[in-house]
């Protein structure tokens, strides 16, 4: 084509693109990575829309835990973006998220050595780490403290060299043909896609037809906010007879967990507010169904308010109350 005139190929994969995005947004991985991976099949090879692709189709394959992939395709968007042009948004971009599938591959050394190149990025475009980046290289320090992670002498993959290796292999114009690409992309018909597309709610604030105010025997100690920054939140809720929402079970964090968190929750917390939605006063059964489901496709992160519960009429232990309170009302998240 001519300069200036429209170039149908790319108007379309600029139309996937937003799809894709979309998909990614509300937690469909699968049509997420079929949509980047159909954009990518039709410009393969542009300096700035390329590695956005790349990128975008990353972070839906880590939603799969297909971090492998992930990583490759992390990988090809520093190719595309070093070869062309000089280090900008859009590595920093690349650079995190390889960040998060060297960590979920266990190669915490390559994580940190990615994720203090995105920062070194920011810093010099005068921003900060996100407070995911920041959550993943702490944890990634830790694990490596903890003498954990891959052998990197038996890691067979283009990280056993390591990501500034590679990032200089970019620079230099050298081949990375060790990465494996995907399978072509699996079209899927507009319509079908369409009907698939979730039409989630925002998060209430607060639940209609509650009671004005929480029952009189509960007596609750100072709120504390705690952060959760990964989908699997490593705490079991459950919902009592009196309508308020308890931690029942709250899973302890070890070097290179999957699971991030900021801030403390034990097991016997009330749950005061979630996500922004008010749960200091009880809520009813249905409310319960449709909290537990925006809080698992609530994007991160995701902020809780919890509180020590001092006095109660169900006074025993978390772990007895929720059984005899039944299954139904508890939810692992």
């Amino acid at each position: 084509l001519d300069d200036g005139e429209p170039d149908p190929d790319f108007d379309e994969a600029l139309r996937l693109q937003r799809r894709a995005t979309h998909f990614l947004a509300h937690k469909q991985y699968r049509l997420s990575v079929d949509e980047f991976s159909a954009a990518l099949f039709l410009v393969p090879d542009d300096p700035v829309l390329t590695p956005q692709l790349h990128v975008g189709r990353a972070h839906a394959l880590n939603g799969q835990e297909r971090f492998e992939s992930a990583k490759n395709d992390a990988l090809m968007a520093l190719k595309h973006i070093l070869r062309d042009r000089e280090e900008d948004a859009s590595a920093a971009e690349a650079y995190s998220v390889l960040g998060k599938s060297l960590y979920y591959t266990k190669d915490y050394h390559g994580s940190i050595e990615a994720l203090e190149e995105c920062e070194r990025i920011w810093k010099e475009h005068g921003r900060t780490l996100s407070v995911f980046d920041e959550a993943y290289l702490d944890q990634s320090r830790e694990a490596l403290d903890a003498g954990l992670g891959v052998d990197v002498a038996d890691d067979k993959s283009v990280m056993s060299n390591g990501v500034k290796s590679v990032v200089s292999w970019a620079k230099e114009g050298k081949s990375l043909s060790n990465i494996p690409k995907l399978k072509p992309p699996r079209f899927v018909p507009r319509e079908k896609a369409l009907r698939a597309a979730p039409n989630l709610p925002p998060m209430p604030k607060a639940w209609p037809q509650q009671s004005p105010t929480s029952p009189s025997s509960i007596a609750t100690g100072p709120e504390r906010t705690v952060t959760f920054l990964s989908d699997n939140m490593g705490i079991t809720l459950n919902r009592g007879t009196d309508g308020i929402v308890r931690v029942v079970g709250v899973v302890n964090l070890q070097p290179g967990s999957v699971i991030l968190r900021k801030g403390k929750i034990c097991a016997g917390d009330l749950v005061r507010e979630a996500g922004g939605v008010d749960l200091r006063r009880p809520i009813t059964a249905t409310m319960w169904g449709d909290t537990v489901a925006l809080i698992k496709m609530a994007p991160r992160p995701l902020h809780f308010i919890v509180a020590k519960e001092i006095t109660s009429e169900f006074a025993e232990s978390p772990t007895a109350a929720a059984g005899r309170r039944g299954a139904r009302n508890r939810a692992e998240i």
